[in-house]
């Protein structure tokens, strides 16, 4: 019996034994596999080697290292995670699994892969992995490469409303000389100086390059197929200019639409770093200001990629591919025609001019002078042409019309005059006494060269824009109230036109009576913009009612979003007075005579000893639409006098071409 228990406490002891080393010591295979793939997953390659059998040949670290680095490179792999491990089979001495593994790219879709892993005992109760040659991708192993090549997407246009091309393909010219062929070169300069805006230094600087040759075509400036025909007859006489078309993309309006469209040129590092998303490639082009800026991503769509395998024979097959995503065309609510004309009114003053749709809110003239030719920077603007444009005084890469920031003298007085109407302070009947100058606070307020209008009604001193009596106006309708509709109007918030633009401030008129004051007659601290101005009218027109302004064109069952900023019978007495100001008032020099134009006037004091000359306003059914406008020449001086005519002169212009109208 002693025997038999010793046996059986020594089994007992061994079986024990056992079980403490495969608890503590013994590792299971999926532990084993799971322990590889970990490893795996965190590119430690040289730990790979270890879990290799020995018996079975398996890679070096440099070649796994090698092999995955190229893929990823090539499929752009952003993520490899573990899906499962399942086993298929396990028994004592050998075990196989199902391991599903997904890869996430910058470039493709995800991609799943799934590869079976065989483990079996190398020496007793030591768990290797025996290498298929299936990583990292299960078909193909380590014995292929891969290259990623790239497919370019179509750049989208951009049309007016008329579906009239503004932004896209089409051809531009390269005026050029030829130095060898330069006969007269004062005459060069110049006709270069005065009809295509170059300076004798550039000019010179372009030919006289080092390392130019004679017979070369060395470019001085690219213009538009119309600018192109303009200076044919004018420059081919001229010994050494010569003519290159080149078809790229255009911009067909060139300096009239400038500040709308942009221009695109070659992407910088910066622009390649800040957006990795696009995969911006060196050397190629994208938007670098103005819509070709705001609206890239849908203009320039998305590239493609083909993925391929490369085998050692040379063969190249095709693995994975992801199609480009084209462009996509734009439609703006501009009128390229209305944009072109008041383009060629504002002439070579510095200013801007606005048109808005006072119903749909659509903007359908949005210029600023002076302008630039965007089609020069197509295909890279020299150093020093840029250094021109960039340095010139007259700022033509400014766009005034959503980034100046203006005085708005007199012309704000529509403002305060609807304010105080809205909040039954004043009627049109209200009685006033000029005082010539008036006081506030030690501060004197006087009228435009001093006029004395005496007696006089409220309505009057719309009509005749009284500073004396629109400043009173202000201070009866307070700081608060002033700032109120300002800000009811909108006119503190900059709009949403994938384009750089300000918002008007109306400053701090409560800090004093003074502030307040010169605030009611559009001085002191209040500043607009040009589209600002336009705005303001909307809602005399629409009684009371301000849409919401878009530089898209409206479907034609769209019905625009719209506030409401002042009652409608205070509109319909702001329509009638400032009807009046055309009429009788300071904006006669506006009148036309097919249309009732309405606005108000402003000379605005810029504290320089100049002044910015003001007109906005509205005028009804003009080719079936109801218009808002708003008109500034910087540094122009009276505003009945510089900005109401250019006001005549576009709608003259405009009514005189029967082809204009439309949708």
């Amino acid at each position: 019996m002693r025997i038999i228990a010793s046996v059986l406490i020594a089994a007992l002891i061994l079986v024990g034994a056992g079980w403490a080393f495969i608890e503590f010591f013994y590792t299971y295979p999926d532990e084993v596999a799971a322990a590889y793939l970990d490893r795996l997953l965190a590119g430690d390659y040289p730990e790979l080697g270890g879990y290799f059998h020995s018996q079975h040949p398996f890679p070096t670290a440099s070649a796994l290292e090698v092999a995955f680095a190229n893929f990823a490179d090539a499929y752009g792999l952003t993520l490899m995670e573990l899906v499962g491990i399942n086993p298929i089979a396990e028994t004592f001495t050998a075990a196989e699994y199902t391991v599903d593994l997904r890869y996430e790219s910058k470039y493709f879709d995800p991609l799943m892969v799934q590869f079976h892993l065989e483990l079996t005992w190398d020496g007793l109760l030591n768990w290797k992995i025996i290498w298929k040659d299936n990583l990292p991708l299960p078909q193909h192993g380590l014995s292929v490469r891969y290259h990623r090549t790239r497919l370019s997407s179509s750049r989208g246009s951009i049309y007016d409303r008329q579906g009239r091309l503004l932004a896209g393909r089409g051809s531009v010219v390269a005026v050029g000389v030829q130095p060898g062929r330069i006969t007269d070169p004062e005459l060069l300069y110049e006709v270069t100086t005065e009809y295509l805006g170059l300076s004798r230094d550039y000019v010179q600087a372009q030919y006289q390059a080092p390392g130019i040759q004679d017979h070369w075509f060395v470019p001085l400036i690219v213009v538009s197929e119309e600018r192109y025909q303009e200076l044919d007859q004018i420059l081919r006489p001229v010994p050494g200019i010569f003519f290159q078309r080149q078809y790229i993309r255009a911009y067909p309006l060139g300096s009239a639409a400038a500040h709308l469209t942009g221009y695109i040129g070659e992407v910088t590092e910066a622009m390649i770093n800040q957006y990795p998303e696009r995969d911006y490639q060196s050397g190629e082009t994208g938007g670098r200001s103005g819509l070709e800026l705001g609206l890239e991503p849908e203009l320039r769509g998305r590239p493609g990629y083909r993925l391929f395998v490369e085998y050692e024979s040379g063969i190249n097959e095709l693995f994975l591919e992801r199609t480009p995503v084209e462009g996509k065309d734009v439609e703006l609510a501009i009128d390229a025609q209305w944009q072109q004309i008041a383009y060629e009114v504002l002439g070579d003053r510095r200013g801007a001019f606005v048109v808005l749709d006072a119903d749909s809110g659509e903007v359908l003239v949005l210029v600023s002078t002076p302008s630039y030719d965007p089609n020069e920077f197509v295909q890279g603007i020299s150093h020093a042409r840029w250094q021109q444009l960039s340095t010139d005084s007259n700022q033509p890469l400014f766009n005034r019309s959503l980034q100046g920031k203006y005085p708005p003298g007199s012309v704000f007085k529509v403002v305060t005059a609807a304010a105080a109407l809205d909040l039954g302070l004043f009627t049109i009947e209200s009685k006033f006494t000029d005082p010539v100058e008036l006081r506030v606070q030690g501060n004197l307020i006087r009228n435009f060269q001093n006029q004395d209008f005496g007696e006089h009604l409220f309505a009057d001193a719309v009509i005749h824009s009284i500073n004396t009596t629109m400043a009173q106006v202000g201070l009866a309708v307070g700081a608060e109230s002033l700032s109120h509709y300002f800000t009811s109007w909108g006119l503190d918030r900059a709009p949403d036109f994938k384009l750089p633009a300000d918002s008007g401030q109306i400053g701090n008129p409560a800090r004093s009576q003074v502030g307040l004051a010169w605030t009611s007659i559009g001085q002191d601290q209040v500043l607009v913009t040009p589209l600002n101005v336009a705005a303001v009218f909307t809602a005399f027109i629409n009684e009371g009612f301000v849409p919401e302004l878009t530089l898209w064109k409206a479907d034609a069952d769209h019905e625009s979003t719209k506030h409401q900023v002042i009652k409608p019978e205070t509109a319909a007495v702001m329509c009638d007075l400032l009807e009046q100001v055309v009429l009788e008032g300071t904006g006669q020099q506006a009148a036309v005579d097919q249309i009732n134009i309405c606005g108000k006037t402003g000379t605005a004091e810029t504290g320089k000893g100049t002044s910015h000359a003001w007109f906005g306003g509205f005028v009804r059914d003009v080719f079936d639409r109801n218009l808002t406008f708003a008109v500034l020449v910087e540094e122009g001086g009276i505003g009945g006098q510089t900005a109401a005519p250019l006001v005549r002169e576009f709608f003259t212009r405009l009514l005189a071409r029967s082809d204009l109208g439309g949708n």
